[in-house]
């Protein structure tokens, strides 16, 4: 009987080549994603030297990018959005579902949100923001939309229930 190895994990590098405001986000949400990733390792998996280096790697990219690497924290769920996250380009508009649009074929177009002084409309037409639309207006949640420099697309909605 012979000794077989096998793999039991892999490692997947893509690079990608854009703009700073474009990167850092998701390269602050990797890093916070692999931070507290390495911590539910346990210390003599033989993947953690990897993990490690590869977090190194992250760090050393957000501070190129103009981030905190030691600022963010190990999260699940990424960096946590708060003043001055999701978009540089612009700010985020919250507010209430006045209105769900459709165009004359029956099928989702977008979305009007009402803030405290202002009504702005939003073009979508992926079907899990339009479920996602139809529940905030139902249950009256309040959303934030980040979207790009002039709304054309929505970068991240956020549906807060209370």
């Amino acid at each position: 009987m012979r000794n077989w190895r096998y793999v039991i994990g892999t490692i997947q590098v893509k690079i990608r080549v854009t703009t700073r405001a474009v990167m850092l986000g998701p390269e602050e949400n990797t890093l916070a994603i692999m931070k507290w990733r390495l911590q539910q390792m346990k210390p003599g998996n033989r993947w953690r030297p990897v993990l490690e280096r590869y977090i190194d790697y992250l760090s050393a990219r957000v501070d190129g990018l103009g981030g905190d690497s030691n600022s963010i924290q190990p999260s699940p769920n990424g960096v946590p959005i708060g003043p001055g996250k999701g978009s540089e380009k612009d700010e985020p508009f919250t507010g209430r579902v006045a209105e769900v649009l459709f165009d004359c074929f029956g099928e989702f177009a977008g979305f009007v949100l009402v803030g405290c002084c202002e009504r702005r409309a939003f073009e979508c037409c992926e079907p899990g923001i339009r479920d996602l639309v139809l529940r905030a207006c139902r249950e009256r949640l309040t959303i934030s939309v980040f979207a790009g420099c002039k709304g054309e697309k929505i970068e991240r909605l956020v549906a807060k229930c209370c």
